[in-house]
């Protein structure tokens, strides 16, 4: 997700100042793109670090103990700091999330925290066999994860870790409850209704916690979830403002305000609402005039208009534009190889390629990796065996075909007619089931 900045609302990192930590960081296949910084679990950012000569090193942190995370360009892990600790982070700048690990005094804990991410993404990989069966399968699941990481858990000698963890963990089994229906309609289009019994733990939580929403990663994505899931489902303006104005915690109201300000893209049908609501309670000019501008794009990019055009290389270095498609429809693929949900809609789209192969339309999919990425791009088109046509974004998120499309958040599937008009600015994902049918009724 490209990031706008939070100094535009006029907040603070809260931190409390208690000693001084230190980290040192011992970095593989650096380069001057690559981007390493520390920061609160609410994404305000506390230390950004140059890397050179392969590392850096940092004292006097005087950070409370605590969550936060580690951010190596778009890719985020969370990390656990005491006072006393001198942690040494090691990692492949190319490979962040595989390679990542911890020696020295606060070792254990993030270590923990490693191996529990890996933990819960091969549990969760195939999404097809994860989210089969009904609400009852799929609590099984959940609590059959809670208690393997609470296993790994159970390893850590630092009794106010896990103090800390545990409920953190609590947060998390019930985030993952109330998210169900959400992520059904995300992966595969489906509307789910559930009993009133799966969602009988959620009963009595208070969803408007500062304190926890500070402290507790996992309380952060639900009551964040809840607010914002919320606001989207709100069929008015009126009704937008309304919630929004229930909110007592200034810092989910924050948030809740920046996710309008990346909804203004992402849901078109309601762009013009979302931005009503930025101006009606952002005081900031300069964050409206960036509203504005994100409203703008989605206009101008709407169903219908011409497609702007791009220009990117594809692996051999050869520039392709999508003006070379004229005639076909071209389904476009925005992605990066550290978007999880992106490398989950590649067999989906695999299977597109292979039921279409002999029709009127090409596959196209955009990277929008940093270039530092550039040879993990390659390895990870290869190791998914990845089909179409694959090109390499030349500015990220920044480059003009992306940005004129106001792409806030991937994967983002985007459908162009033989004319070069838009189709559809967010078509829908290959998993949804709606998706063959779409294509079905145009290539027939």
């Amino acid at each position: 997700m490209k990031k706008i900045s939070i100094a535009l609302l006029s907040v603070v990192a809260f931190t409390t100042s208690i000693s001084a930590q230190k980290i040192k960081g011992i970095v593989k296949n650096a380069s001057s793109e690559t981007k390493f910084s520390l920061r609160t679990i609410g994404e305000r950012t506390i230390k950004e670090f140059s890397i050179e000569n392969g590392g850096f090193e940092v004292d006097n942190l005087n950070l409370k103990e605590g969550f936060y995370l580690i951010r190596k360009d778009n890719s985020t892990e969370h990390v656990y700091l005491k006072p006393s600790d001198e942690l040494v982070i090691s990692f492949d700048a190319q490979k962040f999330n595989e390679t990542l690990s911890y020696k020295g005094e606060g070792s254990e804990a993030n270590n923990y925290l490693v191996a529990k991410g890996k933990l819960q993404l091969e549990r969760k990989k195939d999404t097809d066999k994860f989210y089969e069966g009904d609400e009852n399968d799929y609590k099984k699941k959940i609590l059959a994860i809670d208690k393997e990481i609470k296993d790994l858990l159970a390893e850590v000698t630092s009794e106010s870790f896990k103090k800390e963890e545990e409920k953190n963990l609590r947060y998390g089994y019930l985030f993952d409850i109330y998210n169900y229906p959400n992520m059904m309609k995300f992966n595969f289009g489906k509307k789910v209704t559930v009993s009133e019994s799966f969602f009988s733990e959620l009963e009595g939580i208070n969803f408007d916690n500062t304190e926890n929403y500070l402290k507790y990663p996992y309380y952060k994505y639900l009551a964040g979830t809840k607010w914002k899931k919320q606001v989207e489902k709100a069929d008015s303006f009126e009704e937008m403002s309304n919630i929004i104005q229930t909110i007592r915690s200034k810092q989910i109201f924050v948030d809740v305000i920046i996710n309008s300000f990346y909804r203004i893209a992402d849901t078109p049908e309601k762009s013009k609402m979302h931005f009503k609501l930025i101006k009606k309670f952002v005081p900031n000019q300069e964050f409206i005039k960036k509203a504005k501008e994100e409203y703008e794009k989605v206009k101008s990019t709407s169903n219908g208009k011409k497609s702007p055009n791009f220009k990117f290389k594809d692996r051999n270095e050869k520039l392709v534009e999508l003006v070379n498609f004229k005639g076909k429809y071209v389904l476009i693929d925005i992605w990066a190889t550290w978007c999880v949900p992106c490398l989950k809609q590649v067999p989906y789209l695999k299977k597109l390629e292979k039921k279409y192969h002999d029709k009127n339309i090409v596959f196209v999919g955009i990277s929008v990796d940093d270039k530092d990425e550039y040879k993990l791009w390659k390895e990870t088109l290869d190791k998914k065996k990845m089909g179409g046509i694959q090109l390499f974004a030349d500015k990220s998120f920044e480059s003009d075909f992306v940005d004129a499309f106001g792409v806030a958040s991937i994967p983002r599937f985007i459908l162009i007619s033989p004319e070069g008009t838009i189709v559809e600015s967010h078509f829908s994902k290959p998993s949804h089931k709606i998706t063959e049918d779409k294509l079905d009724a145009l290539l027939k």
